[in-house]
């Protein structure tokens, strides 16, 4: 791709899954992401971005396909990070990175979804 490129921003990322309504579940209740429409729904508002729990085993992502997983990383205020880190121990959420110490750069909380993916919780800069 060219640096004249006429891409637009970033407007869906399609997350594929073994279990989409566990997936669901752990985003809109765990981590409270707004759904986009409809409790039915599988689509997860995140501004101008929409994130999509899609079945495995489609056209797009066949059985058999690797289960490589990705990392979604999401600014929150600096304040939030340890509250969310004990929540995320009270409902026994895989944590892979805990915070440190307060002004210990960075400051970030990873976790895991039930299918492997990590969750980046970061330190968004003050200002």
């Amino acid at each position: 791709m060219n640096s004249g490129s006429a891409l637009g921003p970033l407007a869906r990322v399609e997350l594929p899954c073994r279990d989409p309504r566990r997936l669901r579940d752990f985003y809109g209740r765990i981590l409270g992401l707004p759904l986009s429409a409809g409790d039915s729904s599988l689509r997860f508002s995140l501004g101008v971005v929409e994130l999509v729990l899609r079945q495995r085993g489609d056209v797009l992502f066949p059985f058999g396909q690797s289960d490589a997983g990705i990392l979604l990383a999401f600014p929150i205020a600096d304040a939030e990070l340890d509250r969310l880190y004990r929540r995320m121990l009270t409902l026994r959420v895989a944590v892979l990175d805990a915070p440190g110490p307060t002004g210990a750069p960075p400051r970030l909380l990873r976790l895991s979804d039930p299918e492997g993916n990590v969750v980046e919780l970061f330190a968004a800069p003050a200002g």
